[in-house]
């Protein structure tokens, strides 16, 4: 089971098409939700407060939501360090992503 609430990840997602996972768990659970992070750039937002992973974590989230879907699967440079500061915080990821689906892919993105 996904603990909640969840911090829901937008990333610098480029529309709100892209956040459709996200939109979906602000509509269908926002009992669920404590808010929503944005990289620079993002032109979508859910309607949620926006927070930093550590404000986030204050108001009571245990997993980050990855609630975009990006173009082609592709996972930057950008999105890997704010994935592996959550993590290292101690929030739980959850991502429909293919490139975002086991463990091992995501240990590939902490430095040797």
């Amino acid at each position: 089971m996904i603990q909640t609430p969840y911090l829901l990840f937008l990333g610098d997602a480029p529309d709100q098409l892209a956040a459709k996972v996200a939109q979906g768990i602000k509509d269908w659970r926002p009992e669920n939700a404590v808010g929503q992070f944005r990289m620079a750039g993002c032109g979508a937002d859910v309607g949620l407060v926006a927070l930093t992973l550590e404000e986030g974590l204050a108001a009571g989230a245990k997993t980050l939501v990855v609630g975009v879907a990006n173009r082609g699967g592709y996972i930057s440079a950008e999105w890997k360090e704010v994935l592996v500061k959550a993590l290292k915080m101690g929030y739980d990821i959850a991502s429909v992503s293919k490139n975002l689906s086991s463990i091992d892919v995501i240990l590939n993105f902490l430095p040797p």
